[in-house]
């Protein structure tokens, strides 16, 4: 019977969740109502003598209030963590016995006052629990479900007074009926105080204050003539009403206390408080069974004082800083409970000495074994206790009362060791788990990357320090949609669509390697990040997902500088390359001999060499930044793609491959840039011969979707999945050996994809694999097409 230890979560902590609900005392007073007269019931089936012959009879049956009071109360307690049907559904168990009793009252004993404050009770429970759960906006509350339910029950009890009070029947006393008018006048103003409060929520603690005043009075009434149910309802109704403002604000800080807990300490504390509950009913069982009066009255004492102490400690007193002090104490008052109830029901002899056992395993499910003794202690101080007083009393065989003893204390004992064996045994996984998960901790929290993790729903979970640096302030938001405080764009500053995003791609199972996208920054402007996401899946195959974050500004600056250096280099060299060509030609139209032609041809071919790396360089810096200008016009491919085949017919013809070209009738003419087309055909047809020492290069066309694909398929060296990816990245390198021998700079298919995609179309890979060539294709928008597809 306690809020439990508090432990280190295994999950982030998150800060208090603003959207607690707002606590509602109509099925707190509904219970205590049905709880009181339940045991009242049991306790004084006399007290209901002043009522007709059909309601004395349905007061026997005081065990079914105590079970709708402890329904009642249990879906407030489920209303603090879940909603919907829970809640509504253990509010209608609740609410059964009174409705039941309005209906029975009613037709068969013809009185009025009784069945309706039943209904009305039972039909507000209901409609509480059924309402949607208010959140807190910070301004004035909403007009109180039991400020509400007063104001019904003034309205009709005062229009009944005044207009009919001859319904009240409040028979032996019938000189009250005198005071009835104004009684009414009284009720029917309260009710219209309490809706003046509620239209000027400054004066809602003083109308309610006042409005409770009527209802006090007509319990005073009722407790002359001698109507306790009646005295319960609209005494405790008032109370409640008067005291609701600084009863809902302890009731709301104890439910920001629960939400800001764990996990498994609210998961022990409802656990307890369901135990406790059930013991409420277990002695009201018992106050049921047992015949003498005293006993009765004893355990209905016990049943409704079990019920307050219950109610207070889970759902009034503050749990802030409490530990395990506070378990033990409660588990040393449930002990107590325990004791009176074997000790009212029989002493040695009771039918509910299993009990002792329950406050033993909530102990142990605190991970705090060494307390185990403290519900120990009772029972085996008891037991002698009860055994010297039935020897003293002459009652019993000794023999067998000494039997029952020691059997009873072995059997705690048994199951106290064995709790206490299973507690060690959670300590020392738990303490496991927590160093586990400091040291996952402590990973996480000086990772060079941000992380975030989402659940199922895109909904931030966990955030580590860089995260947090890279999101701002919003990733302390509890809840947050990581879509929402990641509002990634793409590398050229455009807008992802929806199904882009990486976290929407992971949530729906996609790997998604590192992405460069941009970020706006609170200052107006952009930074690059770096993003990379990885579904999370649990056993139910959707989990969330994990996300990782690199500022890369660093890096584009440091791509700047190289492009700069890069085109400024490459323009600076490219004047004395050309003069070095010229001159290289000119020397061997001299025809010279031997060795000497030898030697200029293997320099041109260098320098012819070094200045294709050259243009590569410069064309690579000019499409970052955006300077190339291309000239459109119509073209036939075949011209292109035959002097592209010509072009590279030297270097095929020394590697002894055979190239093939399958024209295709018809074809239709294409939208390009002749001189940038055969840059790429060249880029593309170069590839295949470099990277293939056997075989053959085909060349064919295809038509589809508006668009020509232009195919090379090679029997080169083929490229393994996992290196495809980096094939059109700038200075991508699959073979770094094998290309820097066969002189490539890692820009061609990143500059031919760039030009065909300026050009409307693409370059892609359409199949390879290592050993068995590759099969590439330029896509490219006939004339007047809808373009290409990627």
């Amino acid at each position: 019977m306690s809020p439990s230890i508090p432990q280190p979560s295994l999950t982030e902590p998150s800060a208090s969740d603003p959207s607690v609900p707002d606590p509602s005392l109509l099925p707190l007073a509904v219970g205590i109502i049905e709880l009181a007269a339940g045991c009242l019931s049991i306790a004084l089936p006399n007290a209901f003598d002043p009522y007709p012959e059909a309601v004395r009879q349905l007061a026997r049956g005081g065990m079914a209030f105590v079970a709708g009071g402890v329904f009642t109360l249990l879906s407030y307690a489920a209303r603090s963590r879940w909603s919907g049907r829970v809640p509504l559904g253990l509010a209608a168990l609740g609410a059964f016995p009174l409705i039941l009793a309005a209906a029975v009252a009613l037709v068969r004993s013809h009185v009025w006052m009784l069945p309706l404050v039943s209904a009305i009770l039972g039909i507000g429970v209901l409609v509480d629990a059924w309402q949607p759960v208010e959140r807190p906006d910070g301004t004035a509350r909403r007009l109180p479900a039991i400020a509400a339910l007063a104001a019904v029950l003034m309205v009709l009890n005062g229009t009944m007074a005044l207009g009919a009070p001859a319904l009240f029947r409040l028979r032996p006393t019938l000189a009250l009926l005198r005071y009835l008018p104004y009684l009414g006048g009284g009720l029917i103003g309260g009710a219209v105080v309490l809706i003046l409060g509620w239209v000027a929520p400054r004066f809602r603690t003083v109308s309610q204050v006042v409005a409770a005043l009527p209802l006090v009075g007509l319990a005073i009434l009722l407790a002359q003539a001698g109507r306790w149910p009646g005295i319960l309802s609209y005494g405790l109704i008032g109370v409640l009403l008067a005291a609701e403002p600084r009863i809902h604000d302890l009731l709301r800080q104890r439910m920001v206390q629960r939400r800001e807990g764990p996990r498994h300490v609210t998961d022990y504390e409802l656990a307890t408080e369901v135990a406790s509950w059930g013991f409420v009913l277990l002695v009201a069982i018992a106050g049921s069974v047992e015949s003498p009066d005293s006993r009765r009255l004893a355990l209905a004492v016990l049943a409704l004082t079990t019920s307050l102490i219950t109610f207070i400690w889970f759902h009034v007193l503050s749990v802030r800083g409490a530990g395990l002090t506070r378990t033990v104490q409660g588990i040393a008052i449930s002990s107590l409970l325990v004791a009176v109830l074997v000790e009212i029901s029989g002493g040695l002899s009771s039918h509910y000495f299993f009990v002792y056992f329950l406050p033993i395993i909530a102990l142990a499910w605190t991970q705090a074994p060494q307390t185990i003794v403290v519900p120990l202690i009772i029972p085996l101080v008891s037991l002698p206790v009860d055994l010297v007083l039935a020897l003293r009393s002459g009652g019993g065989d000794g023999r067998m009362l000494l039997s029952i003893a020691v059997a009873r204390a072995g059997g705690l004992l048994l199951v106290s060791g064995f709790a206490y064996m299973l507690a060690r045994r959670h300590v020392v996984a738990q303490n496991r788990v927590r160093e586990t998960h400091q040291q996952l901790q402590a990973v996480v929290s000086h990772m060079a990357e941000g992380l975030v993790t989402t659940d199922e729903y895109g909904r931030v979970t966990l955030c580590n320090p860089v995260a947090r640096i890279l999101l701002g302030e919003s990733s302390n938001t509890p809840g947050a949609m990581l879509t929402e405080i990641l509002p990634l764009r793409g590398a050229d500053g455009n807008s992802l669509k929806a199904g882009e995003h990486p976290v929407r791609r992971a949530l729906a199972g996609q790997n998604v390697p590192w992405e460069r996208c941009t970020i706006p920054t609170p200052q107006g402007g952009t930074m690059p990040l770096a993003v990379s996401a990885t579904p999370l899946s649990d056993k139910r195959g959707t989990g969330g997902a994990i996300i990782l974050l690199r500022d890369v500004r660093g890096e584009v600056e440091t791509e700047r500088v190289r492009d700069d250096f890069f085109f400024i280099a490459s323009h600076e060299l490219r004047t004395p390359l050309t003069i070095m060509k010229g001159n290289l030609e000119m020397a061997l139209e001299g025809a010279p001999a031997g060795p000497l032609k030898i030697t200029l041809e293997d320099a041109l071919q260098s320098v012819m060499r070094l200045t294709r790396m050259v243009n590569d360089f410069l064309d690579a810096a000019s499409l970052e930044h955006g300077v190339i200008a291309l000239r459109l016009e119509d073209a036939h491919l075949p011209d292109l793609v035959r002097q592209a085949m010509e072009t590279m017919r030297p270097d095929a013809e020394r590697k002894g491959l055979a190239v093939t070209y399958r024209t295709a009738p018809g074809l239709p003419s294409v939208r390009i840039d002749v001189e940038r087309a055969l840059q790429v055909l060249l880029n593309v047809l170069g590839n295949s011969v470099r990277y293939t020492n056997a075989g053959q290069i085909e060349i064919w066309h295809e038509v589809r979707d508006g668009a020509v694909e232009t195919l090379v398929r090679d029997t080169g060296i083929g490229v393994a999945p996992e290196q495809q990816d980096r094939l059109f990245a700038r200075f991508g390198q699959v073979e770094r050996g094998l290309r820097r021998g066969s002189g490539g700079t890692g820009l061609g298919l990143y500059i031919s994809r760039k030009l065909a995609e300026q050009m409307g179309g693409t370059v892609v890979l359409k199949q390879s694999a290592p050993g068995q060539g590759s099969t590439f294709a330029l896509v490219l928008p006939t004339a007047g097409g809808a373009g290409a597809g990627r």
